[in-house]
Order: structure tokens, then C-alpha cells, then sequence
């Protein structure tokens, strides 16, 4: 290779490191910062929802149940606000164990999930 190219190569490869990192430091797109995480669950089935569960998709486990020592009573609401603007599983039991889930629900699509007699539904 010519030695007075050399610097010039070495530069050209700086700034395309930098051009790189910059990319990948870049603030998230504007649908991601937009994007409201705020969830409402809704009780309409005429049994007690007795464990919650809802996890980044991305996580390999359900968690802790998220209603704790609480419960949600037939027509009872319960909003929380997730922290990522990610797919989210989702997973109810009702008190007769019967349980119900969704995967990879679009929570900057979705504001409710609803527990019903026949299953999940969201909107």
C-alpha cells in the first residue's frame, strides 16, 4: 500500500468507528419515545383474578405474581405504567385456577387487557 495513502486510511477508519458509535448512541426513534406504556388491566369475568403476571417478552420467566397479596375482584381495574417500550407477556389466574395469556402484545398499541370467560382480549 502506498505510505502517504496511510494516514488518510487510518482517518477514514477513525470516522467510520465514530460514525458507528454515534449510531448506536442515538437517542431511540421517535415512535419509541412517543410510545405511552401505561396498561390497564380489567377484571370482567364473575371470578376473583388471583395472580398477575407480565413480563418484557424478552424475559425468559413470568416474575413475581404482580398483584401481590391483593386481588382483582369481578369488574375491578388495575393500571400500571411498564418501564419498556417493548413486547410484553401477559399471564391471568383466576381463583379456579383456570389461566390466560397473550405473548408479545405491543404495549404502544394496547391500553387494556381484558380478562373474559372466554380468555385475553386487549384493545
Amino acid at each position: 500500500m502506498d505510505t502517504t495513502l496511510m494516514p488518510f486510511a487510518r482517518r477514514l477508519g477513525f470516522l467510520a468507528t465514530l460514525s458507528l458509535l454515534a449510531g448506536s448512541l442515538a437517542p431511540a426513534p421517535a415512535a419509541a419515545q412517543g410510545c405511552n406504556t401505561t396498561v390497564r388491566f380489567l377484571n370482567q369475568t364473575n371470578r376473583v383474578v388471583q395472580q398477575l403476571y407480565y413480563n418484557p417478552s424478552s424475559t425468559s420467566n413470568w416474575g413475581p405474581d404482580r398483584l401481590g397479596a391483593n386481588v382483582m375482584r369481578p369488574g375491578q381495574v388495575y393500571s400500571v405504567r411498564l418501564s419498556q417500550a417493548a413486547p410484553y407477556d401477559f399471564r391471568f389466574v383466576l381463583d379456579n385456577g383456570y389461566a390466560a395469556e397473550a405473548r408479545r402484545v405491543n404495549v404502544c398499541a394496547v391500553s387494556e387487557l381484558i380478562a373474559t370467560p372466554q380468555g385475553l382480549r386487549w384493545r
